[in-house]
Protein backbone atom coordinates (compact mmCIF):
# COMPACT_ATOMS: atom_id res chain seq x y z
CA UNK A 1 0.00 0.00 0.00
CA UNK A 2 0.95 3.73 -0.50
CA UNK A 3 2.06 4.91 2.65
CA UNK A 4 -0.47 7.93 4.18
CA UNK A 5 -2.93 7.25 1.66
CA UNK A 6 -5.88 8.81 2.27
CA UNK A 7 -9.13 8.02 0.88
CA UNK A 8 -12.54 9.56 0.83
CA UNK A 9 -15.52 7.16 0.04
CA UNK A 10 -19.00 9.22 -0.71
CA UNK A 11 -22.28 7.62 -1.18
CA UNK A 12 -25.24 9.46 -2.19
CA UNK A 13 -28.11 7.41 -0.91
CA UNK A 14 -31.77 7.76 -0.85
CA UNK A 15 -32.66 9.66 2.25
CA UNK A 16 -29.37 11.13 3.25
CA UNK A 17 -25.18 11.68 1.91
CA UNK A 18 -22.72 10.62 3.54
CA UNK A 19 -18.52 11.37 2.91
CA UNK A 20 -16.02 8.93 4.96
CA UNK A 21 -12.24 9.26 5.47
CA UNK A 22 -10.16 6.36 5.81
CA UNK A 23 -6.51 5.89 6.15
CA UNK A 24 -4.34 3.64 4.20
CA UNK A 25 -5.32 0.77 5.70
CA UNK A 26 -9.08 1.07 5.33
CA UNK A 27 -9.34 2.31 8.76
CA UNK A 28 -12.36 4.90 8.96
CA UNK A 29 -11.17 8.74 10.46
CA UNK A 30 -14.01 11.06 10.18
CA UNK A 31 -17.58 10.66 8.72
CA UNK A 32 -20.23 13.12 7.75
CA UNK A 33 -23.41 13.18 7.03
CA UNK A 34 -26.48 14.68 6.24
CA UNK A 35 -30.19 14.20 4.99
CA UNK A 36 -31.79 15.57 1.80
CA UNK A 37 -35.61 15.63 1.23
CA UNK A 38 -37.58 13.66 -1.24
CA UNK A 39 -41.14 15.20 -2.29
CA UNK A 40 -43.90 13.13 -2.77
CA UNK A 41 -47.76 12.44 -3.60
CA UNK A 42 -49.95 10.63 -3.27
CA UNK A 43 -49.99 9.39 -7.02
CA UNK A 44 -47.17 7.59 -6.32
CA UNK A 45 -44.60 10.63 -6.75
CA UNK A 46 -40.77 10.20 -5.22
CA UNK A 47 -38.76 12.82 -6.24
CA UNK A 48 -35.53 14.99 -5.25
CA UNK A 49 -34.24 18.13 -6.53
CA UNK A 50 -30.74 17.80 -7.91
CA UNK A 51 -29.23 20.62 -6.77
CA UNK A 52 -30.05 20.83 -3.13
CA UNK A 53 -29.01 16.81 -3.52
CA UNK A 54 -25.73 18.32 -5.18
CA UNK A 55 -25.26 21.15 -2.23
CA UNK A 56 -25.61 18.01 0.39
CA UNK A 57 -22.84 15.85 -1.47
CA UNK A 58 -20.45 19.59 -1.70
CA UNK A 59 -21.18 19.98 1.92
CA UNK A 60 -20.14 16.53 3.58
CA UNK A 61 -17.62 16.59 1.53
CA UNK A 62 -16.24 19.54 2.72
CA UNK A 63 -16.36 18.41 6.26
CA UNK A 64 -14.84 15.78 5.48
CA UNK A 65 -11.51 16.91 4.29
CA UNK A 66 -11.59 19.13 7.43
CA UNK A 67 -11.45 16.49 9.58
CA UNK A 68 -9.04 14.58 7.61
CA UNK A 69 -6.94 17.37 7.88
CA UNK A 70 -7.58 17.69 11.17
CA UNK A 71 -5.62 14.20 11.61
CA UNK A 72 -3.07 15.78 9.22
CA UNK A 73 -3.84 14.10 6.30
CA UNK A 74 -4.83 15.36 2.87
CA UNK A 75 -7.21 12.84 0.74
CA UNK A 76 -5.97 12.37 -2.54
CA UNK A 77 -8.19 9.51 -3.46
CA UNK A 78 -12.21 9.90 -4.09
CA UNK A 79 -14.73 7.21 -4.42
CA UNK A 80 -18.30 7.75 -5.49
CA UNK A 81 -21.09 5.19 -4.55
CA UNK A 82 -25.09 6.24 -5.44
CA UNK A 83 -28.34 4.82 -5.13
CA UNK A 84 -30.06 3.19 -8.15
CA UNK A 85 -32.95 4.04 -11.06
CA UNK A 86 -32.80 7.46 -10.72
CA UNK A 87 -33.78 9.50 -14.13
CA UNK A 88 -33.37 13.33 -14.79
CA UNK A 89 -34.22 14.64 -17.85
CA UNK A 90 -31.75 17.59 -19.07
CA UNK A 91 -31.11 19.79 -21.21
CA UNK A 92 -28.28 20.69 -23.96
CA UNK A 93 -26.11 22.25 -21.72
CA UNK A 94 -27.31 19.91 -18.34
CA UNK A 95 -29.34 22.09 -16.27
CA UNK A 96 -32.75 19.54 -15.05
CA UNK A 97 -35.86 19.76 -17.01
CA UNK A 98 -37.47 18.33 -13.74
CA UNK A 99 -36.49 16.82 -10.73
CA UNK A 100 -35.02 13.63 -10.12
CA UNK A 101 -37.58 10.70 -10.33
CA UNK A 102 -36.38 7.90 -7.45
CA UNK A 103 -35.89 4.16 -7.17
CA UNK A 104 -39.54 4.65 -5.36
CA UNK A 105 -41.43 6.51 -7.58
CA UNK A 106 -44.25 4.05 -8.57
CA UNK A 107 -46.08 6.33 -11.47
CA UNK A 108 -44.31 3.53 -13.83
CA UNK A 109 -46.03 0.58 -13.08
CA UNK A 110 -48.78 0.91 -15.26
CA UNK A 111 -45.90 1.30 -18.36
CA UNK A 112 -44.07 -1.78 -17.14
CA UNK A 113 -46.92 -3.94 -17.07
CA UNK A 114 -47.73 -3.28 -20.42
CA UNK A 115 -43.85 -4.36 -21.34
CA UNK A 116 -44.60 -7.22 -19.09
CA UNK A 117 -47.09 -8.40 -21.47
CA UNK A 118 -45.11 -8.11 -24.44
CA UNK A 119 -43.07 -10.94 -25.65
CA UNK A 120 -39.98 -9.35 -26.02
CA UNK A 121 -39.81 -9.36 -22.33
CA UNK A 122 -38.18 -12.40 -21.34
CA UNK A 123 -35.32 -11.86 -23.87
CA UNK A 124 -35.33 -7.74 -22.35
CA UNK A 125 -35.14 -9.23 -18.83
CA UNK A 126 -32.82 -11.72 -20.19
CA UNK A 127 -29.76 -9.55 -22.10
CA UNK A 128 -30.56 -6.58 -19.18
CA UNK A 129 -30.34 -8.61 -15.60
CA UNK A 130 -33.14 -5.51 -14.50
CA UNK A 131 -36.76 -6.68 -13.13
CA UNK A 132 -39.53 -5.14 -15.49
CA UNK A 133 -40.42 -2.99 -13.09
CA UNK A 134 -41.72 0.60 -12.48
CA UNK A 135 -38.56 1.33 -10.40
CA UNK A 136 -36.62 0.87 -13.71
CA UNK A 137 -35.20 4.28 -15.83
CA UNK A 138 -36.86 2.20 -18.72
CA UNK A 139 -40.07 1.84 -17.91
CA UNK A 140 -39.67 5.55 -15.69
CA UNK A 141 -38.83 6.90 -20.25
CA UNK A 142 -41.69 4.79 -21.37
CA UNK A 143 -44.29 7.00 -18.84
CA UNK A 144 -42.51 10.29 -19.15
CA UNK A 145 -42.83 9.97 -23.21
CA UNK A 146 -46.61 9.14 -22.71
CA UNK A 147 -47.13 11.37 -19.73
CA UNK A 148 -45.34 14.09 -20.38
CA UNK A 149 -44.04 14.39 -23.85
CA UNK A 150 -42.88 17.85 -24.17
CA UNK A 151 -40.19 17.29 -21.25
CA UNK A 152 -39.31 13.67 -23.05
CA UNK A 153 -38.76 15.17 -26.68
CA UNK A 154 -36.93 18.29 -25.19
CA UNK A 155 -34.55 16.49 -23.62
CA UNK A 156 -31.27 16.11 -24.67
CA UNK A 157 -30.06 13.73 -22.69
CA UNK A 158 -31.77 11.52 -19.18
CA UNK A 159 -29.23 10.81 -16.47
CA UNK A 160 -29.09 9.71 -12.97
CA UNK A 161 -28.20 11.54 -9.93
CA UNK A 162 -25.17 10.34 -9.78
CA UNK A 163 -24.33 11.10 -13.69
CA UNK A 164 -25.69 14.71 -13.10
CA UNK A 165 -23.11 15.21 -10.23
CA UNK A 166 -20.31 13.58 -12.00
CA UNK A 167 -20.82 16.02 -15.09
CA UNK A 168 -20.77 19.38 -12.71
CA UNK A 169 -17.23 17.79 -11.67
CA UNK A 170 -15.43 17.42 -14.97
CA UNK A 171 -18.24 18.53 -17.66
CA UNK A 172 -18.53 14.92 -19.21
CA UNK A 173 -21.61 13.20 -19.13
CA UNK A 174 -20.20 9.46 -18.41
CA UNK A 175 -21.96 6.47 -16.24
CA UNK A 176 -20.14 3.71 -14.74
CA UNK A 177 -21.53 -0.17 -15.67
CA UNK A 178 -22.94 -0.40 -12.39
CA UNK A 179 -25.51 2.40 -12.31
CA UNK A 180 -25.84 1.47 -16.35
CA UNK A 181 -26.83 -2.34 -15.44
CA UNK A 182 -29.89 -1.35 -13.15
CA UNK A 183 -31.11 1.25 -15.64
CA UNK A 184 -32.59 -1.82 -18.05
CA UNK A 185 -31.09 -0.18 -21.00
CA UNK A 186 -27.83 -2.26 -20.05
CA UNK A 187 -26.13 -5.32 -22.12
CA UNK A 188 -25.18 -7.26 -19.42
CA UNK A 189 -22.99 -9.85 -21.87
CA UNK A 190 -22.64 -6.95 -24.50
CA UNK A 191 -21.25 -4.70 -22.16
CA UNK A 192 -23.30 -1.73 -24.30
CA UNK A 193 -26.17 -0.19 -24.19
CA UNK A 194 -28.99 -2.32 -25.68
CA UNK A 195 -30.07 -1.93 -29.26
CA UNK A 196 -33.94 -3.81 -28.13
CA UNK A 197 -34.40 -1.36 -24.64
CA UNK A 198 -33.25 1.30 -26.42
CA UNK A 199 -35.94 0.78 -28.92
CA UNK A 200 -38.41 -0.10 -26.73
CA UNK A 201 -37.74 3.49 -24.71
CA UNK A 202 -37.75 5.40 -28.09
CA UNK A 203 -34.28 6.82 -27.42
CA UNK A 204 -30.90 6.28 -29.08
CA UNK A 205 -27.73 6.19 -27.16
CA UNK A 206 -26.77 9.66 -27.55
CA UNK A 207 -29.30 10.61 -25.29
CA UNK A 208 -27.30 8.53 -22.82
CA UNK A 209 -24.62 9.09 -21.37
CA UNK A 210 -20.85 7.19 -22.37
CA UNK A 211 -20.41 3.58 -20.28
CA UNK A 212 -17.42 3.76 -18.53
CA UNK A 213 -16.02 0.89 -16.46
CA UNK A 214 -16.38 1.04 -12.30
CA UNK A 215 -12.67 1.11 -12.23
CA UNK A 216 -12.48 4.50 -14.09
CA UNK A 217 -10.81 7.56 -13.07
CA UNK A 218 -9.94 10.82 -13.45
CA UNK A 219 -7.53 13.47 -11.69
CA UNK A 220 -9.01 16.38 -9.96
CA UNK A 221 -8.02 19.71 -11.99
CA UNK A 222 -7.67 23.07 -9.92
CA UNK A 223 -10.81 24.75 -11.78
CA UNK A 224 -13.21 21.78 -10.62
CA UNK A 225 -15.33 22.25 -8.09
CA UNK A 226 -13.98 19.52 -5.96
CA UNK A 227 -10.97 21.48 -5.45
CA UNK A 228 -13.21 23.90 -3.65
CA UNK A 229 -14.39 21.71 -0.96
CA UNK A 230 -10.72 20.63 0.34
CA UNK A 231 -10.06 17.90 -2.86
CA UNK A 232 -6.15 18.47 -3.90
CA UNK A 233 -6.29 18.80 -7.38
CA UNK A 234 -4.54 16.03 -8.98
CA UNK A 235 -6.27 14.19 -6.76
CA UNK A 236 -8.14 11.00 -8.30
CA UNK A 237 -11.57 10.59 -8.48
CA UNK A 238 -13.20 6.81 -8.97
CA UNK A 239 -16.68 6.87 -10.55
CA UNK A 240 -17.16 3.89 -8.51
CA UNK A 241 -20.37 1.77 -8.78
CA UNK A 242 -24.00 1.64 -7.61
CA UNK A 243 -24.49 1.51 -3.50
CA UNK A 244 -25.99 -2.02 -3.57
CA UNK A 245 -23.07 -3.23 -5.31
CA UNK A 246 -20.40 -1.67 -3.52
CA UNK A 247 -22.26 -2.72 -0.12
CA UNK A 248 -21.21 -6.25 -0.41
CA UNK A 249 -17.46 -4.81 -1.57
CA UNK A 250 -17.53 -2.80 1.77
CA UNK A 251 -18.80 -5.99 3.87
CA UNK A 252 -15.91 -8.44 2.13
CA UNK A 253 -19.13 -10.67 0.60
CA UNK A 254 -18.42 -10.80 -3.26
CA UNK A 255 -18.58 -14.25 -3.52
CA UNK A 256 -21.68 -16.54 -3.46
CA UNK A 257 -20.80 -18.24 0.41
CA UNK A 258 -22.12 -14.75 1.57
CA UNK A 259 -25.20 -13.50 1.75
CA UNK A 260 -25.67 -10.20 2.38
CA UNK A 261 -29.33 -8.45 4.07
CA UNK A 262 -29.13 -4.60 4.16
CA UNK A 263 -32.14 -3.02 5.82
CA UNK A 264 -31.69 0.59 5.51
CA UNK A 265 -34.28 3.08 4.04
CA UNK A 266 -35.07 -0.12 1.57
CA UNK A 267 -34.46 -3.57 1.92
CA UNK A 268 -32.03 -5.86 -0.46
CA UNK A 269 -30.98 -9.54 -0.59
CA UNK A 270 -27.73 -9.75 -2.47
CA UNK A 271 -24.93 -12.75 -2.97
CA UNK A 272 -21.81 -12.26 -5.42
CA UNK A 273 -21.32 -14.21 -8.83
CA UNK A 274 -17.91 -14.60 -11.27
CA UNK A 275 -20.81 -14.47 -14.17
CA UNK A 276 -24.00 -12.71 -15.14
CA UNK A 277 -27.45 -14.75 -14.28
CA UNK A 278 -30.75 -14.04 -14.49
CA UNK A 279 -33.89 -16.22 -12.87
CA UNK A 280 -37.27 -15.38 -14.43
CA UNK A 281 -38.91 -17.23 -11.73
CA UNK A 282 -37.53 -14.44 -8.79
CA UNK A 283 -36.49 -12.03 -11.26
CA UNK A 284 -33.74 -11.37 -9.61
CA UNK A 285 -31.45 -8.64 -10.07
CA UNK A 286 -27.78 -8.86 -11.64
CA UNK A 287 -26.03 -5.79 -11.34
CA UNK A 288 -21.87 -5.03 -12.17
CA UNK A 289 -19.48 -4.76 -9.58
CA UNK A 290 -16.44 -4.39 -11.82
CA UNK A 291 -14.87 -6.68 -15.07
CA UNK A 292 -15.21 -10.17 -13.15
CA UNK A 293 -17.53 -9.70 -10.20
CA UNK A 294 -21.45 -9.35 -10.73
CA UNK A 295 -24.07 -8.85 -7.29
CA UNK A 296 -27.69 -11.06 -8.22
CA UNK A 297 -30.19 -10.42 -5.29
CA UNK A 298 -33.53 -9.34 -4.60
CA UNK A 299 -34.54 -5.33 -3.62
CA UNK A 300 -37.22 -4.73 -1.64
CA UNK A 301 -39.26 -1.64 -1.02
CA UNK A 302 -39.79 -2.33 2.32
CA UNK A 303 -37.50 -1.05 5.11
CA UNK A 304 -36.71 1.40 7.19
CA UNK A 305 -39.37 3.97 6.00
CA UNK A 306 -42.20 1.38 7.11
CA UNK A 307 -40.77 1.87 10.64
CA UNK A 308 -40.27 5.44 9.75
CA UNK A 309 -44.00 6.10 8.65
CA UNK A 310 -45.05 3.91 11.37
CA UNK A 311 -43.56 5.80 14.31
CA UNK A 312 -44.16 9.27 12.47
CA UNK A 313 -48.11 8.94 11.45
CA UNK A 314 -49.58 6.45 13.32
CA UNK A 315 -48.04 5.31 16.64
CA UNK A 316 -48.45 8.93 17.90
CA UNK A 317 -48.40 8.08 21.71
CA UNK A 318 -44.58 8.00 21.18
CA UNK A 319 -44.22 11.94 20.67
CA UNK A 320 -44.57 11.72 16.72
CA UNK A 321 -47.89 13.15 15.70
CA UNK A 322 -46.73 15.93 13.38
CA UNK A 323 -49.62 15.76 11.08
CA UNK A 324 -50.12 14.44 7.87
CA UNK A 325 -47.12 15.22 5.77
CA UNK A 326 -46.69 15.71 1.80
CA UNK A 327 -42.83 15.25 2.08
CA UNK A 328 -42.75 11.98 0.77
CA UNK A 329 -42.42 9.13 2.68
CA UNK A 330 -38.49 8.20 1.76
CA UNK A 331 -38.03 11.11 4.14
CA UNK A 332 -39.65 10.46 6.92
CA UNK A 333 -37.18 9.73 9.61
CA UNK A 334 -35.43 13.17 8.82
CA UNK A 335 -36.48 15.13 12.26
CA UNK A 336 -34.52 14.21 14.95
CA UNK A 337 -37.80 13.66 17.20
CA UNK A 338 -39.18 10.94 14.57
CA UNK A 339 -35.63 9.39 14.76
CA UNK A 340 -36.13 8.81 18.80
CA UNK A 341 -39.53 7.54 18.26
CA UNK A 342 -38.45 4.93 16.24
CA UNK A 343 -35.61 4.06 18.46
CA UNK A 344 -37.81 3.99 20.88
CA UNK A 345 -40.61 1.95 19.36
CA UNK A 346 -37.55 -0.53 17.91
CA UNK A 347 -36.22 -1.19 21.26
CA UNK A 348 -39.74 -1.40 23.05
CA UNK A 349 -40.95 -4.54 20.74
CA UNK A 350 -37.74 -6.65 21.42
CA UNK A 351 -40.14 -7.57 24.36
CA UNK A 352 -43.12 -7.82 22.24
CA UNK A 353 -44.51 -11.12 20.92
CA UNK A 354 -47.56 -10.81 19.39
CA UNK A 355 -47.69 -14.05 17.30
CA UNK A 356 -51.44 -13.84 16.43
CA UNK A 357 -50.73 -10.33 14.34
CA UNK A 358 -48.89 -10.43 10.98
CA UNK A 359 -47.71 -7.25 8.83
CA UNK A 360 -47.78 -6.96 5.23
CA UNK A 361 -45.12 -3.79 4.90
CA UNK A 362 -45.72 -2.63 1.43
CA UNK A 363 -46.71 0.79 2.44
CA UNK A 364 -44.70 2.01 -0.95
CA UNK A 365 -45.69 -0.83 -3.15
CA UNK A 366 -43.16 -3.68 -3.52
CA UNK A 367 -40.57 -5.16 -5.68
CA UNK A 368 -39.02 -8.32 -4.58
CA UNK A 369 -40.99 -10.65 -4.06
CA UNK A 370 -43.82 -9.86 -5.39
CA UNK A 371 -43.18 -7.03 -7.74
CA UNK A 372 -46.11 -4.84 -7.50
CA UNK A 373 -46.32 -1.26 -7.84
CA UNK A 374 -49.64 -1.17 -6.41
CA UNK A 375 -49.23 -3.28 -3.28
CA UNK A 376 -50.10 -1.85 -0.14
CA UNK A 377 -49.44 -2.38 3.47
CA UNK A 378 -51.55 -4.85 5.62
CA UNK A 379 -52.03 -5.42 9.08
CA UNK A 380 -53.90 -8.84 9.99
CA UNK A 381 -55.23 -9.93 12.85
CA UNK A 382 -55.29 -7.15 14.72
CA UNK A 383 -57.19 -6.89 18.01
CA UNK A 384 -58.10 -4.33 20.97
CA UNK A 385 -55.22 -5.98 22.93
CA UNK A 386 -53.17 -4.78 20.42
CA UNK A 387 -50.65 -1.95 21.43
CA UNK A 388 -48.14 0.66 19.74
CA UNK A 389 -45.06 -1.38 20.76
CA UNK A 390 -47.39 -4.89 19.13
CA UNK A 391 -47.29 -3.21 15.64
CA UNK A 392 -44.23 -2.05 15.67
CA UNK A 393 -43.13 -5.57 16.49
CA UNK A 394 -44.95 -7.08 13.78
CA UNK A 395 -44.41 -4.45 10.98
CA UNK A 396 -40.10 -5.26 11.96
CA UNK A 397 -41.09 -9.20 11.68
CA UNK A 398 -42.67 -8.64 8.49
CA UNK A 399 -39.46 -7.08 7.10
CA UNK A 400 -37.47 -9.48 8.14
CA UNK A 401 -39.65 -12.18 7.13
CA UNK A 402 -40.06 -10.30 3.86
CA UNK A 403 -36.30 -10.71 3.21
CA UNK A 404 -36.61 -13.95 4.09
CA UNK A 405 -38.98 -15.02 1.22
CA UNK A 406 -36.51 -13.07 -0.95
CA UNK A 407 -33.76 -15.48 -0.27
CA UNK A 408 -35.37 -18.02 0.32
CA UNK A 409 -36.27 -17.81 -4.21
CA UNK A 410 -32.41 -16.72 -5.03
CA UNK A 411 -31.49 -19.29 -6.90
CA UNK A 412 -28.09 -17.86 -7.91
CA UNK A 413 -26.00 -18.89 -5.45
CA UNK A 414 -22.46 -21.24 -7.11
CA UNK A 415 -22.28 -22.29 -3.35
CA UNK A 416 -24.78 -23.11 -1.12
CA UNK A 417 -24.52 -19.31 1.46
CA UNK A 418 -22.41 -20.50 4.70
CA UNK A 419 -23.49 -17.12 6.41
CA UNK A 420 -25.70 -13.59 6.23
CA UNK A 421 -23.72 -10.23 6.63
CA UNK A 422 -26.66 -7.61 8.20
CA UNK A 423 -25.94 -4.17 6.81
CA UNK A 424 -28.26 -0.93 7.44
CA UNK A 425 -29.14 0.52 10.37
CA UNK A 426 -32.50 -1.33 11.11
CA UNK A 427 -29.82 -3.80 11.44
CA UNK A 428 -27.98 -2.26 14.46
CA UNK A 429 -30.55 -3.83 16.80
CA UNK A 430 -29.21 -7.38 18.30
CA UNK A 431 -32.57 -8.59 18.34
CA UNK A 432 -33.73 -7.96 14.81
CA UNK A 433 -30.32 -9.91 13.81
CA UNK A 434 -31.27 -12.42 15.87
CA UNK A 435 -34.51 -12.97 14.34
CA UNK A 436 -33.33 -12.96 10.91
CA UNK A 437 -31.16 -15.63 11.89
CA UNK A 438 -33.77 -17.88 13.45
CA UNK A 439 -36.32 -16.79 10.13
CA UNK A 440 -33.55 -17.53 7.82
CA UNK A 441 -32.04 -20.25 9.28
CA UNK A 442 -28.05 -19.25 8.54
CA UNK A 443 -25.82 -17.36 11.11
CA UNK A 444 -26.03 -13.19 10.78
CA UNK A 445 -22.77 -11.87 11.09
CA UNK A 446 -22.53 -7.69 11.55
CA UNK A 447 -19.77 -5.54 11.27
CA UNK A 448 -20.78 -2.83 13.13
CA UNK A 449 -21.59 0.93 12.65
CA UNK A 450 -19.97 0.35 9.02
CA UNK A 451 -21.35 1.90 6.37
CA UNK A 452 -20.84 -0.55 3.89
CA UNK A 453 -21.59 1.35 0.35
CA UNK A 454 -19.15 4.43 1.63
CA UNK A 455 -16.65 2.07 2.40
CA UNK A 456 -16.91 -0.16 -0.55
CA UNK A 457 -16.61 3.23 -2.91
CA UNK A 458 -13.28 3.45 -0.63
CA UNK A 459 -12.54 0.04 -1.34
CA UNK A 460 -13.15 0.06 -4.88
CA UNK A 461 -11.33 3.70 -5.22
CA UNK A 462 -8.42 2.23 -3.77
CA UNK A 463 -8.25 -0.96 -5.67
CA UNK A 464 -9.04 0.89 -9.30
CA UNK A 465 -5.83 2.95 -9.02
CA UNK A 466 -3.78 0.14 -8.08
CA UNK A 467 -3.00 1.50 -4.70
CA UNK A 468 -5.02 -1.66 -3.33
CA UNK A 469 -3.72 -5.34 -4.93
CA UNK A 470 -6.46 -7.63 -4.46
CA UNK A 471 -4.37 -9.43 -1.09
CA UNK A 472 -4.44 -6.15 0.48
CA UNK A 473 -8.98 -6.22 -0.20
CA UNK A 474 -8.06 -10.05 1.18
CA UNK A 475 -6.16 -8.66 4.08
CA UNK A 476 -9.20 -5.95 4.86
CA UNK A 477 -11.43 -8.58 4.47
CA UNK A 478 -10.21 -10.85 7.81
CA UNK A 479 -9.93 -8.10 9.77
CA UNK A 480 -13.33 -6.50 9.19
CA UNK A 481 -14.83 -6.28 12.64
CA UNK A 482 -17.62 -9.39 13.28
CA UNK A 483 -20.23 -10.19 15.55
CA UNK A 484 -22.39 -13.41 14.58
CA UNK A 485 -25.25 -14.76 16.06
CA UNK A 486 -26.28 -18.20 15.56
CA UNK A 487 -30.14 -19.76 14.52
CA UNK A 488 -31.37 -21.05 17.71
CA UNK A 489 -32.35 -23.76 16.38
CA UNK A 490 -35.80 -25.00 15.35
CA UNK A 491 -37.13 -21.88 13.80
CA UNK A 492 -39.79 -20.47 16.37
CA UNK A 493 -41.22 -18.60 13.71
CA UNK A 494 -41.74 -21.50 10.95
CA UNK A 495 -45.91 -20.64 11.35
CA UNK A 496 -45.79 -17.18 10.86
CA UNK A 497 -43.59 -17.45 8.28
CA UNK A 498 -45.79 -19.79 6.65
CA UNK A 499 -49.07 -17.61 7.35
CA UNK A 500 -46.73 -14.20 5.30
CA UNK A 501 -46.29 -16.83 2.76
CA UNK A 502 -50.13 -17.59 2.26
CA UNK A 503 -50.53 -13.72 2.84
CA UNK A 504 -48.08 -13.08 -0.04
CA UNK A 505 -50.07 -15.12 -2.37
CA UNK A 506 -53.41 -13.63 -1.60
CA UNK A 507 -51.83 -10.30 -1.94
CA UNK A 508 -50.87 -11.22 -5.71
CA UNK A 509 -54.07 -13.05 -6.56
CA UNK A 510 -58.15 -12.27 -4.67
CA UNK A 511 -56.84 -9.98 -1.85
CA UNK A 512 -55.17 -8.08 -4.65
CA UNK A 513 -58.69 -8.35 -6.74
CA UNK A 514 -60.88 -7.25 -4.17
CA UNK A 515 -58.26 -4.32 -3.06
CA UNK A 516 -58.07 -3.18 -6.92
CA UNK A 517 -62.21 -3.94 -7.38
CA UNK A 518 -61.13 -5.33 -10.79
Amino acid sequence: MTSRACTIGLDVGTTSVKAMGFDEHGRELVRASTDVPTVGDDRGAAEQDPTVVYTAVMDVLGRATVGLRAHGLTPTLLGFSAAMHSVIPVSDDGTPLGHALLWMDTRAGDAARALLSSPETPDLYARTGTPIHGMSPLCKLLWLRRQHADVFTAAAKFVSIKEWIWHRWFGEWQVDASIASATGLYNLRDGAWDAGALRLAGIGADRLSALVPTTYSRPVRAHSPLATVGIAPYSIANIGASDGVLANLGAGAISGDRMVITIGTSCAVRAGRATPFTDPASQSFCYVLDATHYIVGGPSNSGGVVLAWLARHILSTYGTANGPSKAGVANEDASSGAKNAIAALVAASERADPDDLLCLPYITGERAPIWREDASGIFVGLRLHHTAVDLMRAAIEGIIFNATVIASRLSAFEVAPREIVATGHVMDAQWIRQLTADAVGLPVRHLGPVDASATGAALLALLATNIWSPDDYRVFQAQLPAEVLQPTGASKYDNQLRRFRRLISALTGDLADIYLDR
